[in-house]
């Protein structure tokens, strides 16, 4: 299979500025991938526990410990579900409010 989009994996780190505040930041690294629409039941389903999943991504299985977001064109999404099939995984996404630039 082709994989034919460009994602990046983002590690969240949490550090404290001059004044002591949080401030998040993110450690990317690049994956390969294809990006795939929601179905319709998927879509409906979880509307009705308050998600609203937007994309889903296809991609060679690879590590997810600390992995909480998911940069793809340039708009920061979380990860909503993962789920492993036998070699590959699909990750569904929603967007955050603000976006990556």
């Amino acid at each position: 299979m082709l994989y034919r989009d460009i994602a990046y994996i983002c590690r969240e780190t949490i550090t404290l500025d001059k004044n002591h505040r949080p401030k998040t930041s993110y450690s990317k690294e690049q994956i390969y991938c294809n990006v795939k629409s929601i179905g319709q039941s998927e879509f409906y389903q979880a509307q009705s526990v308050g998600m609203k999943p937007e994309i889903k991504i296809e991609a060679r299985i690879f590590d997810l410990s600390d992995v909480s977001h998911i940069d793809y064109n340039g708009k920061l999404y979380k990860i909503v579900r993962t789920y492993q099939k036998t070699d590959f995984i699909e990750i569904t996404l929603t967007s955050m409010i603000i976006d990556n630039k």
